[in-house]
């Protein structure tokens, strides 16, 4: 097993305002910092979220300040779990038990976020969560009170798609789904089947494949004689640079759904230019969409454009969705911190219950979601295809960019 690398990162929030005055920052508290665990895979296959995610957490906490909440440091605890389930187990329990914080944010795969989900339900810090889509994370954390998740589940994946389908291509059509054999691609097979079928798409052939596959081929040729409209492809990292390749090098006739993860550019530097080209998916973000900056925090959270640009000056790249998720998630976690005037748990959360922000991301307030989850933020979805090298919106109408464009070897 690969040594884990720890790391640690000390800045300092905003100063917390009381009725006395601003409370200096005292020596003794300094050495008792308000702790942030922060578990991310920063390497191994699905580094790509959790670089993301790391970039959104540093822009965070660099806007934030350098002064501190009630007189205290906030450290942020980061642990690398290198994209393996063994250790984000070992990093909850090693955070929760000799670190023990009040605060868990990360990881973002749906496999690592389930696998941890039973060692964080020991303590029950407050789980920022700006990942997992998974059913059986949902099913596990329905009931939590300090369980804060910031992005949509899989059934707002595929009602979106599948609605933005139906609107160009009609009633009638059918589709075939590739999935992994794990929690991210098993959690995706009942949603697809509801809602496509609402949407008037048939699945005429769904089929598990291990994570790691290399060669989709034989699975391709059976599909292939299905002769279906759509491709839908519920598989990560390095499997769905490898299943593009493929599809493409088959001349696949189809259009072809992904994943979130077809948005980023990680993806697209992954497959190349021509074949990263007509990939579908659904985000609750893209670069250039309108957002107001917030009235009270303009400096943490400023309008959309403005942060972006901020993003590409620090990274010299665009921001893709879990950069964005990752800092506000942050963001509106410090913010709940400083009302609350320092760590703890259970005022911070009645703050973050009472959150109600202007963000890059659109309104920042939790509620509780259609399945029963208590704490469900910006879960509104809409459907990009991937257009001259970028995400383009093409539904719903009231922001679309452009159109759904047929694959370019065409049916």
């Amino acid at each position: 097993m690969k040594k884990r690398r720890t790391l640690r990162l000390s800045v300092l929030a905003s100063a917390v305002t009381v009725a006395a005055g601003l409370v200096p920052a005292a020596a003794s508290a300094q050495e008792n910092p308000i702790k942030v665990g922060v578990v991310l895979e920063l390497s191994g296959r699905l580094s790509l979220y959790g670089e993301a995610g790391r970039r959104g957490i540093d822009m965070a906490t660099a806007t934030f300040g350098d002064t501190a909440i009630g007189g205290r440091k906030v450290e942020f605890v980061y642990k690398d779990v290198q994209s393996d389930t063994q250790l984000v187990i070992t990093a909850l329990n090693e955070l929760t038990n000799v670190d023990r914080v009040n605060f868990i944010i990360g990881p973002c795969a749906s496999p690592l976020i389930s696998a941890g989900t039973p060692a964080w339900q020991q303590k029950k810090p407050i789980w920022m969560q700006f990942c997992g889509i998974a059913p059986r994370l949902r099913e596990a954390v329905g009931d939590e009170d300090n369980f804060f998740h910031t992005f949509p589940w899989t059934y707002h994946y595929h009602q979106s798609v599948s609605e933005a389908l139906a609107s160009y291509l009609g009633k009638g059509k059918k589709a075939v789904v590739v999935y992994s054999d794990d929690d991210f691609g098993r959690g995706h097979i009942d949603p697809i089947k509801k809602y496509y079928a609402a949407a008037g798409i048939e699945i005429v052939g769904a089929e598990a494949v291990r994570v790691g596959t290399t060669d989709f081929n034989p699975l391709l040729t059976k599909f292939a004689r299905l002769n279906p409209d759509m491709l839908i492809a519920m598989v990560e990292g390095g499997d769905l640079v490898s299943l593009a390749k493929q599809l493409y090098a088959r001349k696949f006739k189809a259009y072809l759904v992904g994943s979130g993860a077809v948005q980023f550019d990680a993806f697209a530097n992954a497959v190349g230019p021509e074949i990263q080209e007509g990939w579908i998916g659904p985000t609750t973000y893209t670069p250039g969409v309108h957002r107001p900056a917030d009235a009270n925090y303009p400096k943490l959270l400023p309008a959309a454009q403005d942060w972006e640009d901020a993003f590409r000056k620090r990274y010299n790249r665009d921001p893709n969705l879990i950069d964005v998720g990752s800092y506000v998630t942050t963001a509106m976690l410090l913010i709940a911190m400083e009302r609350a005037g320092g760590d703890d748990l259970e005022k911070v959360r009645a703050e973050l219950t009472r959150l109600n922000v202007s963000t890059p991301l659109g309104a920042g307030q939790f509620t509780k979601s259609e399945d029963g989850t208590k704490h469900q933020a910006f879960a509104k979805m809409v459907t990009f295809q991937r257009q001259g090298g970028r995400p383009i919106v093409i539904y719903p109408s009231d922001v679309a960019e452009g159109k759904l464009v047929p694959p370019s070897f065409g049916r």
